[in-house]
């Protein structure tokens, strides 16, 4: 009875058996689905990846090699900053061109610091050599730090980074490549023509108001006369340049013509008009004559305490001298005070040093006083002196006010023409600020290193789903 209910046990064994040498022929059989599914899951990864770096990617970079300065300075001696490029009047401009209502979202979202591609190469080098040396002492890991120091900063510094928040924005990645490439163009524009950087800055410092002075009243008088001080000074920088000496205007006027025709001006129009405008002793001469006389009483203050300082230095010259001898003198015979006595000729030598240095400052600023005080002494005396006993102008006739005014405004015309074409010379030798090293890019790659995993379990994935369908599905039917 037992023997019909339940069966053999080898039936059952029979029946679960699986030949490997079938599901070989199964696999083989379907080895194109196997073969096509994990490239299909592997292309799918591939594009998914790329479209979300495309729709999440936020910012654009560009790189830029810095011709126009040198050791962080303009051509004439100011001071660069990469924050120059987002000068309130080069980002204004820029949001204006690409339609940016809020000037002050392009200042927050550009950005622009030190940096050039081969500086993350030269700071990829130093992570090396110090992950090649994690188990060395302090003293070397100080060593490689002094040696990639310089060469990181003097890398950086040959560049620009830039890089453009276009989301941010509200503009489109196209825009934002066209951004960052406008950025520096204006940059050169307005820093070469606005702000002068290729113009000496001794020179750029001197250029004169442009508003009419009339030469025939007090307050014209002094306005034209601190103008000719400062054209005269101009275009003695002019002809102690190599560069620009030679300069000339399109009327053939050189700095040493202007010189000559300052000179001549004040000597022969413009201190007669000079002397007649302070002759008088309305309220603005005696105020201006009262300020240059207690100008002349401070210059006297600092000459009386420039003079009593050289005297004290030269008394410590003569004192340390004199201790320095008798150190000298008093010398015994053991190696001690031998080592002791040179040590402390040593320190007298730098004392002197510094107190020499101090020395040579202080003569050359009480130089600078006395001409000061020379200068405004004979400016007094122009004007007829603090004691001014006419009380009645000289007249100077229309005919000679009105040449007067002709020659200063040809002076003054040829010393602008002249600043323009010293201009011109200094943007021709340096023509631009930079160039450009990199197009502009996305900050992200497109695939990076991490992508490479997704892929591998895309690859993965689809390989083993391939194989379970492949199991799956019924055999062909053979033709009949």
């Amino acid at each position: 009875m037992d023997s019909q209910v339940n069966p053999p046990q080898d039936t059952y064994v029979a029946e679960d058996e699986i030949s490997i040498s079938e599901l070989i022929g199964k696999l083989w059989a379907k080895r194109g689905l196997i073969v096509f599914l994990p490239l299909i899951f592997a292309g799918l990864t591939i594009a998914g990846l790329l479209l979300s770096k495309i729709s999440t990617g936020d910012s654009v970079s560009y790189y830029l090699e810095l011709t126009g300065t040198e050791k962080g300075t303009y051509p004439n001696g100011a001071d660069f900053s990469p924050q120059d490029l987002l000068n309130p009047e080069v980002v204004s401009r820029l949001a204006e061109q690409f339609n940016i209502e809020q000037t002050s979202d392009v200042a927050q979202h550009v950005s622009v610091t030190y940096g050039t591609p081969l500086s993350i190469g030269v700071i990829k080098a130093y992570q090396a050599a110090l992950s090649a040396n994690s188990k060395a002492g302090p003293e070397e890991i100080e060593q490689i730090n002094q040696r990639y120091r310089e060469r990181i900063e003097d890398a950086a510094q040959r560049g620009l980074s830039i890089t453009v928040d276009y989301v941010a924005l509200g503009i489109d990645q196209t825009t934002g490549m066209q951004l960052a490439r406008k950025l520096p163009a204006l940059w050169s524009e307005v820093f070469s023509k606005r702000f002068q950087i290729f113009l000496d800055t001794g020179i750029a410092s001197l250029s004169i108001n442009s508003g009419d002075a009339d030469i025939r009243t007090t307050v014209g008088v002094i306005e034209i006369d601190s103008r000719l001080r400062a054209i005269k000074k101009g275009t003695d920088i002019l002809l102690n340049d190599g560069r620009l000496k030679s300069l000339r205007t399109a009327d053939g006027v050189s700095p040493a013509d202007l010189e000559a025709r300052i000179d001549d001006f004040r000597r022969i129009y413009f201190e007669p008009i000079y002397s007649s405008s302070f002759s008088s002793n309305d309220s603005l001469a005696l105020v201006y004559r009262r300020d240059m006389e207690l100008e002349i009483e401070q210059l006297d203050t600092e000459l009386t305490e420039l003079t009593a300082r050289i005297e004290t230095i030269k008394e410590l010259q003569r004192n340390d001298r004199g201790t320095s001898d008798a150190s000298g003198q008093n010398a015994g015979g053991s190696q001690m005070q031998i080592q002791g006595d040179a040590l402390g000729q040593l320190v007298s030598l730098s004392q002197q040093a510094s107190l020499s240095e101090y020395l040579q400052d202080s003569f050359n600023t009480r130089l600078e006083r006395v001409n000061a005080k020379a200068e405004l002494e004979s400016q007094l005396k122009k004007m007829g002196g603090a004691a001014q006993t006419t009380s009645r102008p000289f007249a100077l006739s229309e005919e000679f006010m009105a040449e007067s005014k002709d020659r200063y405004d040809t002076i003054e015309r040829d010393y602008r023409n002249l600043l323009g074409a010293a201009q011109t010379t200094a943007e021709r030798e340096i023509p631009v600020l930079y160039r450009v090293t990199s197009v502009v890019a996305s900050d992200e790659k497109l695939l990076e290193k991490r992508d490479l995993l997704f892929i591998a379990l895309a690859l993965a994935l689809g390989g083993m789903l391939a194989i379970i369908i492949a199991l799956l599905l019924p055999p062909k039917a053979d033709a009949a």
